[in-house]
Formats: structure tokens, sequence, C-alpha cells
């Protein structure tokens, strides 16, 4: 359900939101309350003259710190000597939107690249994971469904929603993301069965984890168009926003160069969108920040205080004093750095891939983030039937299925992969290609004897072997063939050794423990 406005002419600043909240937000989202010491602390926070009986707030003569200074990577020094700052860093987050100077940064920043056109505010988070998990506390319930890419980040699916109990459905993509008319099936398809509709819209729209895919602004128009029809909240995820490049030409893009945004496009305040610190800065800070109508934003602030009371304000207090450091000026050229260094490693990756995987697999040259997204060929039909033999040639990669929506083993074969270059040097990036080459080739001879084995045997009581993946097999899935690899992998049953517990079994017993970040 949406509201309208009744004045047409109003400006951006006085628009109200279309979308109504109180339509969307869950059993959480209704019950969240700020609580009352937070209430009567931020409303005698920064009163002048006011004597402060209230708070449980240490006093700044029992901080430890009474400066500090940090080298830069350029070799200047940055001085955070001013007593209010260091005793700010070392406090409770006592405002309800963050250390005000990083608020007002922020949000000037936003509103320079984004311009949303409805009435949007912004509040400083402890990043984006937890902003993930409020955000879907506060508009889902157990049993609710939300939508995403049919691979997607993997923890906010092993994590967020299967523990909570939610239900996620998949939308098939291509090269260039999310496929509108998937998303329309997806919705009407709901309708007719009379369920509840999907309460969410999860999507990383650059350089998509793990696909590391662009969604260009014509697909995110039509995309937006389909939710305003069905009334569905976007959450947009980007924290690799700042990482956009052409690795053919090296050339930086910038902050003014990046393309629309969802947030640009909407006029209903339906659109959350997650900002990170995390890959623009540095993720020990743990720090982002997010944009979204004020009837929404209210209740986010209610839950980040309730869960952490607010965010780091040393990260705070430390951010806020480099940007001011840097200036604007300052900041682009560090974001310009950044975009040429990782252009440089995918443009290496590209040409390595180009050298030794010509005929091996498929692949999109990365644009954006830290993933290549690779379909292998040479007759690999699940990802997993290498594990072990990359271990032996000891590389590593991200077999496509830890990625899926379903969790990290749905019921099906999968050829995909993902290959970081954001870390690995140089000629790391160069040697692990070779040796991934190398294990697909072994791959391949030893499937050929195999196969010829089976074959030969005379009594024709022989199977023929299929490496890996137990006796099945899999079709590519190329109804939407418009990108350079397949979208998807079809749906198989994949029977699991149980009396063997090879390198394959262990990724997956173990799924949850990698970091975070990955």
């Amino acid at each position: 359900m949406t509201a309208t406005t009744d004045d047409p002419e109003a400006s951006p600043n006085q628009r109200v939101a279309a979308v109504d909240y109180t339509q969307h937000f869950g059993q959480e989202g209704h019950a969240r309350k700020l609580a009352s010491l937070r209430v009567l602390l931020s409303a005698f926070t920064g009163v002048p003259g006011i004597i402060g009986l209230h708070g449980g707030l240490p006093p700044a003569d029992a901080f430890p710190f009474t400066e500090m200074s940090f080298t830069l990577r350029d070799g200047t020094k940055m001085q955070i000597s001013d007593p209010a700052q260091v005793a700010a860093a070392q406090q409770y987050s006592v405002t309800l939107r963050g250390y005000p100077p990083l608020y007002e940064w922020v949000k000037k920043h936003t509103w320079a690249l984004h311009s949303p056109p409805a009435d949007h505010d912004i509040v400083v988070t402890t990043g984006s994971n937890h902003t993930i998990e409020m955000i879907m506390s506060l508009l889902m319930d157990k049993g609710d469904t939300i939508l995403c890419e049919s691979y997607t980040y993997p923890h906010m699916i092993e994590s967020l929603v299967i523990p909570r109990g939610f239900r996620v459905q998949g939308i098939e993509t291509d090269g260039e993301g999310i496929i509108p008319r998937a998303v329309s099936k997806a919705l009407e398809e709901h309708a007719a069965q009379g369920g509840k509709p999907p309460r969410l819209l999860y999507t990383v729209p650059v350089g998509q984890n793990p696909t590391g895919v662009v969604t260009p602004l014509h697909r995110r128009q039509q995309i937006y168009a389909v939710c305003q029809k069905h009334d569905i909240v976007i959450l947009e995820d980007d924290p690799y926003f700042y990482l956009q490049f052409s690795a053919s030409s090296m050339a930086p893009r910038g902050l003014h160069n990046l393309g629309a945004s969802y947030l640009s496009l909407d006029t209903d305040g339906r659109v959350i969108r997650l900002d990170s610190f995390s890959k623009v800065l540095a993720p020990g800070l743990r720090l982002g920040w997010a944009t979204a109508a004020p009837a929404l934003l209210e209740k986010l602030i209610f839950h980040l205080h309730g869960s952490t009371l607010g965010p780091c304000a040393l990260s705070q207090v430390v951010v806020a004093s480099l940007l001011h450091h840097w200036g604007q000026q300052g900041f682009e050229q560090h974001v310009k750095d950044m975009q040429q260094g990782y252009a440089r490693r995918a443009h290496i990756l590209h040409t390595a891939a180009e050298e030794h995987l010509a005929d091996l697999a498929e692949w999109q040259e990365p644009q954006a983030g830290m993933f290549a997204w690779l379909k292998l060929c040479g007759g690999i039909k699940d990802a997993d039937e290498i594990l072990d033999k990359l271990k032996e040639e000891k590389v590593v990669v991200v077999p496509g299925r830890i990625a899926h929506c379903e969790g990290p083993r749905p019921n099906f074969a999968c050829p995909y992969i993902r290959v970081s270059f954001a870390s690995a040097t140089d000629a790391h990036l160069v040697e692990g290609i070779r040796r991934l080459a190398t294990v697909i080739r072994k791959f391949q001879q030893e499937s050929s004897a195999s196969h010829a084995n089976g074959v030969a045997d005379s009594n024709g009581n022989a199977s023929t072997h299929v490496a890996a993946s137990n006796g099945n097999t899999a079709h590519d899935n190329t109804e939407n063939g418009d990108s350079k690899y397949s979208k998807d992998c079809s749906v198989q049953e994949v029977v699991h050794d149980n009396a063997q517990m090879s390198l394959n079994d262990a990724v997956h017993t173990a799924a949850d423990s990698q970091p975070e970040g990955c």
C-alpha cells in the first residue's frame, strides 16, 4: 500500500515518501521503540549550560588517551588532539544519527552523488552486515520471502536468512544483473497463489558478489517500476560502488562518473541504500551509512541503538578526522588510486585467463568490485569436482554453489567459480590462473581415460565414470544467452558419497567458517 503526496509541485526535500511503511513493518518493526534512557540522553545532549545528572557516562578525565596520531600511506601525519574530539572518540555514541561531523559529511556526500528525489535521511551504521540484519528484522517475520539474485552474497543467506527462518526466492540474472521480467514473473506467481507477497528485494547492483556484474541504468529503471507496481521495498547494498573502473583503459572514474543508483531513482522512498567504508577505506573500522525514508530510518535508529548503543565512537572520530584532513579533493584522489589498483589487478587476471583458460572457461571482463565469475568448461559439470585437485595444486577459488541463494549446498550441479583479484599479488594472480588451468586439464585427461575404460569393458557391466558428481549430469540453462556466460545451472539431484570425506565435503560441512567479507 502506498500513500500519495498532495503537492505535486513540492521540492524533493519537502516531498512525502509515498511508501506507507506501517504496511511493511513486521512484528519487530512495529514493536521497536527507542529505549527510554536513550531518549532522555539524546534530548539533553549538546544543550548549552546543562548539568548532567542523568547518564552513566564516564568522565573525560577517566579516559586513557589524550591525543592520537596517525601516519597515512603518503607519509603525512594526522593528529587528533582537540580535547572534545579525543573525549568523543572514547565515549558512548550519544547522538542518534552518528558523530555530527561524520553525519554531516556522509549526508552532503550522498546528496552530491545520488540526489535522492524523495524525502530521505541518513544514519551512520556499524557496517552493512549488521544493517542488513536490522532491516530484515524490521520488515520481515519468520516465513516471509525475500527476493535476490539467484547467486548472491553468501553471508547474507547463511547467517541472516536461513537462521531467521525467512524464505528466499532467487531471481534469474544475466550479464546485466537481475532480469526485470523475472522479477515480474516471480511477483505475479506469488499473487496468483494467493500467498503472502515477498517483503523485500535485496540486490548488489555494482560489482555484484559473486558475479561481478554491474546493473545498467535502464535495467534499474525497469526493476524499480516493477517494485513500484507491486509495492516492494528495495534493499540496495552497494559496497563496491566506489570500485568501478575500466580494466582495459585503466582510467579511474573518480566520484562523479559512477552511474545512477536505485536511490537516485527513488521517488517513492522505497529504496534503502547501504554504503560502506569497508571497501573504500578499511573493513576493520566497521562503519557505513544507510539512506532511507524517515519512517524506516527512525525504526532503524531504534534498532541500532537498542542493539549496539550506536556505531563505534573511536572509528567515527578517526574517519571524520581523516575525511576532513583529506578534503573532497584528497578523498577523490584516494578513490581514484583504489580504482586504478583494482583495474590493474582485474586486467592482469583477465589477461592471464585469456592465455591459460581460453578453451577451459567462459567469463566477462570485470568492470567493478573484486570478483570474476567463471563458468568452467572442459566437461566439468560441478566446480566441486575439482576441489581436491585445487588443493593439490595449491590454489583456491570459491565454488559457485556456495553463493547460491538456496544456501551452500543446493540440490543441483553448478559449473561456476568465483575468483577474487582483490588481494593477490600480480604474480600470484597469473600463477593462480595457470594452476587453475592445470587442474582443469588434469580433470579432462582423467575423465577421458575413465570414460575410455568404461567403454572398453567387454562385459557391458561397467558404468561410465562421472567424476565427483557421483553419477549425475547437468544441463546448462542458456535461455537468456545474451551474456558471455550461462546465467544459471539446471536443477539436478546430487547424491554425495558419505563414505569419502574429501575436501569437497569438508568445504560444505564448514561453509559458514569463512570471514564475513568473503
